[in-house]
Formats: C-alpha cells, sequence, structure tokens
C-alpha cells in the first residue's frame, strides 16, 4: 500500500503534439527530489539555453502527475548511525514504532527542537531496521505473544552492548497534510545513490527523446503508474513492425524503478502481437524473460539496468547503448513472434498453458489461478485467433496489478515460445 494514492493513466491515442512539452519544463519538474539534474544534463550535453521540445507525446500528463505527487509530501534523508535506531512498539501488519537518535540535520532539528524524532515505518522500513540483527521474526512472535517486555529488555541489550558505528540513510516521508513523519526504508549511506523516481525518469525522457529524435520514430507514453516510491513507465517506440499478412508486432520500452529498494532500475522490453484472421482482431501482450543474441549481445529479464551505486558517467555510458538494444530486441522478438503464431496445435498449447497455470505456486499468481483457469476454458482455441482471444481475456483479470501483470507477461513468453519451437 502506497503512501500517498497512485497516479494511473491509459492512452489509446499517441496525441504527439498537445500532449508534449519542453525540455525546461521537465527538467523543471524533475529537478525536485533529484540532486543529480546537473550532472544528468551534462552528461547528455544538454544546453539548457535552447528551448526543446522532448519529442514524446503525453510526456505533459506524466509530468502534471509527478509534480502534483511531489507537492502532495516531503520527501528527506537522514544519516544517523544504525545503533540510534530504536524499537520502540511492535505494531500490527508489518509495521512498528522506531526512534531515531542523534539526528545532525540542522534544519529538521530545528523544526523538531530536538535531535531525535519517533516515526512509524512503512513498506518494508520495520524489517529493513530488525534484520540489522536478525530480529524481525522473533519481534513478531513476541508482539503476537504480548511479550513486549522481553522484546524491551532484548532491544535495550542490543542498544548498550552494539558498538557500531556505522552511519545508514533513514529514507523519511511526510505527507503534506500530516505533521509527522514516516519511516520508508533504511539503506547505506556508502553506496546507495538516491536515484529516485525523478532521476530515472529524467534519465529514461533524454534517453527516449534522443532515440526518437535520432530515428524520426514516433514515440509515445501509453501507460503508467506512479506514487510515492515506484514507477512503472511504458513508452510505445514507433509504428508497429508487419511480421506477416496477418500478424503485427508492437514494442514498447518499459521502466521501472522503486525507489525505497536497493535493487535496480531497469529499462525491458513489451511487446504487443496484433492478429487477424476473417475480418477480426485480436491481440496479446508478452515480456521476454529469457532472450539470447548472437554474438555478446545477451540479456535475462531486463534489457538494460543500472543499479544505485553506479556513478551518474556509468549510468550514462550503459544508458547510451539503449538503441543499438531496442534495434537487437526489436528483431529478435520478431523471430519469436513469427514462431508463435505458426504453432500447428494451439489447443494443445492451451492444454499445456492450463497445466502450467495448474501448478503455479507464485503468490503474485495464485491468487488469481481459478480465475484464469475458468477463462482459458470459457473459450475452445481451435485456432491461433481463437488462443489470443483467452490468452488476451487473463490478461484483462490482473487490471491495475503490475507484479502479477508481468509475471503473467514473462511466464506466457516462456510457454508459447517454448511450444513455438516444438512445432517448428
Amino acid at each position: 500500500m502506497s503512501i500517498l494514492n497512485k497516479k494511473l493513466r491509459h492512452f489509446t491515442n499517441n496525441g504527439l503534439v498537445q500532449s508534449m512539452t519542453s525540455l525546461e519544463n521537465a527538467i523543471a519538474v524533475l529537478s525536485r527530489n533529484n540532486e543529480y539534474v546537473d550532472k544528468v544534463l551534462e552528461c547528455f550535453s544538454v544546453d539548457r539555453s535552447k528551448e526543446k521540445v522532448i519529442q514524446i507525446g503525453n510526456v505533459k500528463n506524466l509530468l502534471e502527475d509527478i509534480s502534483i505527487l511531489d507537492s502532495m509530501a516531503e520527501k528527506k534523508d537522514v544519516r544517523v548511525k544504525v545503533r540510534d535506531i530504536v524499537l520502540d512498539k511492535m505494531l500490527e501488519e508489518e509495521a512498528a514504532l522506531f526512534t531515531l537518535y542523534g539526528i545532525s540535520d540542522l534544519d529538521l532539528v530545528k523544526k523538531l527542537h530536538a535531535d531525535h524524532i519517533q516515526v512509524e515505518s512503512r513498506y518494508s522500513a520495520k524489517n529493513d531496521v530488525l534484520e540489522i540483527h536478525k530480529l524481525g521474526k522473533f519481534a513478531n512472535f513476541c508482539r503476537d505473544n504480548k511479550w513486549s517486555d522481553l522484546l524491551d529488555y532484548i532491544n535495550e541489550y542490543i542498544r548498550n552492548h552494539t558498538q557500531n558505528d556505522e552511519f545508514c540513510s533513514a529514507r523519511l516521508i511526510r505527507p503534506i497534510e500530516s505533521d509527522r513523519y514516516l519511516l520508508r526504508a533504511v539503506t547505506s549511506d556508502k553506496v546507495y545513490r538516491n536515484y529516485g523516481i525523478n532521476f530515472s525518469v529524467l534519465v529514461a525522457l533524454l534517453s527516449v527523446n534522443r532515440y526518437a529524435i535520432s530515428t524520426k520514430s514516433d514515440v509515445f507514453i501509453d501507460n503508467y503508474q506512479i506514487d510515492d516510491s515506484r514507477v512503472y513507465l511504458s513508452f510505445r517506440l514507433g509504428a508497429p513492425v508487419r511480421i506477416s499478412d496477418n500478424l503485427e508486432l508492437s514494442f514498447s520500452l518499459i521502466l521501472e524503478n522503486d525507489e525505497i529498494k536497493d535493487s535496480s532500475v531497469s529499462f525491458s522490453g513489451v511487446f504487443q502481437l496484433m492478429y487477424t484472421s476473417g475480418g477480426r482482431n485480436t491481440n496479446i501482450t508478452l515480456r521476454p524473460n529469457t532472450s539470447h543474441y548472437p554474438g555478446e549481445m545477451s540479456y535475462n529479464t531486463d534489457m538494460l539496468t543500472y543499479t544505485h551505486s553506479m556513478s551518474i558517467e556509468k549510468v550514462y555510458d550503459r544508458i547510451s547503448n539503449l538503441p543499438l538494444y531496442i534495434e537487437k530486441y526489436v528483431s529478435q522478438v520478431a523471430k519469436y513472434a513469427k514462431a508463435i503464431i505458426d504453432i500447428k496445435n494451439p489447443n494443445e498449447v492451451k492444454s499445456f498453458i492450463v497445466e502450467k497455470v495448474s501448478k503455479a505456486k507464485k503468490d503474485e499468481f495464485s491468487k488469481y489461478k481459478e480465475e484464469v483457469l475458468r477463462r482459458l476454458a470459457a473459450i475452445e482455441s481451435n485456432s491461433i485467433f481463437d488462443l489470443f482471444e483467452a490468452l488476451r481475456s487473463v490478461e484483462e483479470l490482473f487490471g491495475e496489478d503490475i507484479v502479477s501483470r508481468e509475471y503473467w507477461r514473462k511466464k506466457l513468453f516462456n510457454l508459447l515460445f517454448s511450444r513455438g519451437k516444438d512445432s517448428d
């Protein structure tokens, strides 16, 4: 559950002119909570004195929503010693109260009239702190059994006997309508750079804009979800590629960044197959999970990633190769697409998918399993068109649940491609 209500949009057309915006406006919006703006612009050789338009449709809407979210909360990183984060009380639903001592941020100290603050945890922050001392599961056990006195004793013992003077960064957020800060995460203050939402969106816009200009392609944002900690942003790149008389392929570049985690910022490829038969149209969306290219080109789940420990120069070096990655990716995916529509026994393939779904145990999918099986059973798949219709109906089931939807797209790609190869 996000702290602020997420912004989400889907666009059915590219709106290439009226929904674009200036580079200067994008920089103004994305400079908030982003200490690396000048360095990013330097790496991309951006001349701020020249008025330029970002050649990406629907970017104006994205920036408006980011600006609204940024205005709804104050974010702050506070450097404190690990030993000075003290557990006060365990709460329900994976939350806890902590006090942060020894705050040196002068603005915050002035606001608090103290060098300490009590904060309630959100997201995984409780475990981020407790697992430093391998205390997570035991703390839950004490809470459930009303053994708060035992937990108090252990907490005090750890504080008095820990000589660890290592610092960390406590990531706080305060919704504007509230007077209380919340603890979102605890990260390393040595190797973790704050490559947050605004940083990753700025890098993505500059990169995709460069791609649009160099390839003379129409590029637009077709959907996104964004809240106080996470962004999922989809860029539709170029016109559909015709694979055969009855099949077209559209490619989207996906940016994902969860700024409260230490994991990588990623760019991945999602493609939609649009199939025509007897004057009827259908489509399915797939996300390659493991793809191997000739020579040295090799990708796993993500096309391109950069971590929070990398320098901005290293991030730029990686992102500069994005046009090459896209070209290779689309070329290889086109071969996969042809193999999928050449499947000779679509009903057998559906039965194979049903079998795999029945055995699925992942949390992000198992909650949908019963309804997925019901939808697959509702359509007899005697043709590729019927198979696509059955699979499309499953995609609709996940709605705005990004995690489950992307999991389905990856698994579906693997299943269809493996059966497509078998039918060769």
